[in-house]
């Protein structure tokens, strides 16, 4: 038998438009700010049980919660060790203080 030429689903123009906060969320951006060029990094809460310090305020950042990672492009070691001490923030203390 035949395969139909005609597809059963909505072809991409039809569908509704897909939510994309989701996938942007994680996205890395550069800052450039007072003390140099940051890679920053928003990150949505998981379950892996992990508790950060935040550098901003002293107090813990659950992994639960959403966050952003941040760290310096411009390592005097090179870009391994920038990325090696990347910190996790709350997203107003990270604002706050850089």
């Amino acid at each position: 038998m035949p395969r139909s030429s005609s597809s059963r689903r909505k072809n991409k123009w039809q569908r509704e438009p897909r939510d994309l906060s989701e996938t942007t969320a994680g996205m890395r951006t550069s800052r450039s700010l007072s003390d140099g060029t940051w890679s920053v990094q928003t990150v949505k809460g998981n379950d892996s049980g992990k508790v950060y310090v935040c550098p901003g305020c002293g107090r813990d950042v659950s992994a639960a919660s959403g966050h952003v990672v941040a760290w310096r492009q411009e390592a005097r070691h090179g870009i391994e060790i920038g990325v090696e001490s990347r910190r996790h923030w709350h997203p107003r203390c990270f604002d706050r203080f850089r």
